[in-house]
């Protein structure tokens, strides 16, 4: 008998896996507390000297590909790191110029943004970035309609389901499709806002994986790198991509890859 939940995805794969990982810099801190604060400056700091690199080791010791959510300053910053992810085989995507809310941003100020942002990652990679995900997700209902307006194909924002679904508040532009995400599947929601050990972290992980394999679903996966790539916290991660890695049928693939699937899939 056929397995009806391996037909959304390749090769008998029963679901799919994103790993994404918004690299903030300061500047996430920044935009929530102020310019003044060195404390929580100074910790997401973190990000790009020892963060990203830790991250990056993890991902080639399983051989996965990620996402790499970039802000745009840290891009400018840092393109040393950019091109290490790229160089490494992960997708680069836009996660605004300095971090500040798009829900505050009317729809001409986030194409500026977005428009900024992409030409700097674009300009180090190569590649024009093709996905986005909103700073903090705090979007607007413009959002969308600016990623139409600019050719993105991907959106990480509408945490609205387990299964890709598709926006078109423009008819006369192409639809963008939405990779949903979850705050229960964010590394903020178990080491910063909270303190909670990683075994915490990773059994939340492990039991949702578990269900949306059973029901061949995806599970869209957000870190932060002065978050996830410290030495504790690692281990959750670590010990998740072990234990996806020992099922053996969940696709772990870049966010790009996965928005192309499904967009030509036959079975959509």
């Amino acid at each position: 008998m056929e397995d009806t939940h391996t037909r959304n995805w390749p090769a008998g794969h029963r679901a799919a896996l994103i790993l994404s990982f918004d690299v903030d810099g300061e500047y996430g801190v920044i935009n929530r507390y102020g310019e003044d604060d060195w404390y929580w400056r100074s910790q997401a700091q973190y990000d790009l000297e020892a963060g990203v690199w830790r991250v990056l080791d993890i991902l080639e010791d399983f051989d996965v590909q990620g996402t790499f959510c970039w802000v745009g300053r840290c891009a400018e910053d840092r393109p040393d790191a950019v091109r290490a992810a790229q160089e490494a085989g992960h997708e680069s995507a836009t996660h605004g110029w300095d971090h500040r809310y798009y829900r505050d941003m009317s729809l001409d100020q986030q194409i500026e943004d977005l428009k900024r942002t992409r030409e700097v990652i674009g300009g180090i990679t190569g590649e024009e970035p093709v996905g986005h995900k909103s700073p903090s997700w705090r979007f607007n209902e413009d959002t969308v309609k600016a990623l139409q307006q600019l050719g993105f194909q991907w959106n990480m924002d509408y945490a609205a389901g387990d299964l890709p679904f598709t926006q078109q508040p423009e008819s006369s532009a192409d639809p963008i499709l939405q990779l949903p995400p979850s705050r229960l599947w964010d590394d903020y929601s178990y080491f910063v806002d909270p303190i909670a050990s990683p075994d915490n972290a990773y059994n939340m992980w492990r039991d949702d994986i578990d269900v949306l394999r059973a029901e061949g679903k995806l599970m869209c996966m957000t870190f932060h790198p002065w978050v996830i790539g410290r030495p504790a916290p690692s281990r959750a991660l670590v010990h998740f991509l072990d234990y996806v890695a020992g099922l053996g049928d969940v696709w772990i693939a870049r966010a790009d890859h996965v928005a192309k699937w499904w967009r030509e899939s036959a079975n959509r």
